[in-house]
C-alpha cells in the first residue's frame, strides 16, 4: 500500500501493473490511455481495478485547488486473488468493456472495510493471516459491488522473469542466476523471452525503473539511495536510465 503525490503533471509511458491494484484517487485527475481509447477517473466515491499484467500510458493531473495528485493505491499478491477466485460462490456478469480496468462504486460496508484494511497494513501488530482474511473480506465485498480481478497467467517466461526481478530489484540479477532459479539454461532462458518478443536486460532495467518511480513518488529517499534501492551504485548512470526510460529525470517526478 502506498500513497502517491505529485505537484505536478506526470506522463508515463507504457506503465505495467506487476500485480493487481486497487486504486483511490483524493485528488486530481488520472488519465488512462489503453488501445486508443482513454479513460478519465476523478476522487469520488468509486475504486478503480486494475488487473495484473496491464500495460497503460497514465497521465497524473493535480487539482487546481489543492495543486496536488494524490492517490492510494493496494497491490493484492496473486496468490490471494488465486484464492479468492477458486473460492467464491459470487457470481459475476461478463463485463460490458473487455478493458484491463473497471471501477466499483464503493457502498459505506466497503468503504468501512478497506478502512480497516489500511490501518491493518499500517499496525505492526496485525499478523499476516489476519491481514490475510481482511483482504479477503476486501476482494468479497467488492465482488459483491459487481468487481472482480480477471485471471492473469504468470506461466510465461517474462512474468517469471518479472517476478523474481521485482522481488528484490537491488540485487544484482544476472541472467545465469535467473536461469538456474527457473530450472533452464541461460541460452533457453534468452530463447524463449525472445519468443516473447523481449530479453533479459529489457526485463531487467524496465522492473527497476518502474521500482524507482514508485520510490519517488511515495517516499522522500535521497534520489542516491532510490538508486542503490533500484540496483544502481552510480547516480549518474540511474538518472540516465530513468530518462530515457520515462522521458524525464528522477528530480522531476517530484
Amino acid at each position: 500500500m502506498a500513497q502517491p503525490i505529485l505537484k505536478k503533471t506526470q506522463h508515463t509511458h507504457d506503465f505495467f501493473f506487476q500485480e493487481a491494484t486497487i486504486l483511490l484517487i483524493l485528488f486530481g485527475q488520472l488519465d488512462l490511455h489503453w488501445r486508443g481509447e482513454q479513460d478519465s477517473y476523478y476522487p469520488g466515491s468509486a475504486l478503480l481495478l486494475v488487473d495484473a499484467g496491464t500495460t497503460v500510458n497514465m497521465v497524473k493531473t493535480p487539482s487546481l485547488e489543492s495543486k496536488q495528485f494524490r492517490s492510494c493505491f493496494l497491490t493484492l499478491a496473486p496468490t490471494l486473488v488465486e484464492e479468492f477466485r477458486r473460492n467464491t460462490a459470487i457470481v459475476l456478469p461478463a463485463p460490458a468493456v473487455n478493458k484491463p480496468y473497471r471501477t466499483v462504486i464503493t457502498t459505506e460496508d466497503l468503504q468501512e472495510t478497506l478502512r480497516r484494511v489500511y490501518q491493518d497494513i499500517a499496525a505492526p501488530a496485525v499478523s499476516d493471516e489476519r491481514l490475510r482474511y481482511r483482504l479477503l473480506d476486501l476482494l468479497c465485498g467488492i465482488a459483491e459491488q459487481g468487481g472482480m480481478f480477471s485471471m492473469f497467467s504468470n506461466s510465461t517466461a517474462t512474468a517469471k522473469v518479472r517476478a523474481l526481478i521485482a522481488s528484490a530489484p537491488e540485487r544484482s540479477w544476472t541472467a545465469p542466476m535467473i536461469g538456474e532459479l527457473l530450472a533452464m539454461s541461460e541460452a533457453t532462458l534468452r530463447r524463449r523471452l525472445a519468443t516473447e518478443k523481449t530479453g533479459f536486460e529489457a526485463l531487467l532495467t524496465d522492473v527497476r525503473m518502474h521500482h524507482a518511480l514508485m520510490l519517488l513518488q511515495t517516499t522522500l529517499l535521497p534520489i542516491t539511495h532510490v538508486a542503490e534501492l533500484s540496483g544502481y551504485r552510480s547516480r549518474s548512470r540511474f538518472s540516465q536510465r530513468f530518462l530515457k526510460r520515462f522521458g524525464y529525470s528522477p528530480i522531476e517526478v517530484r
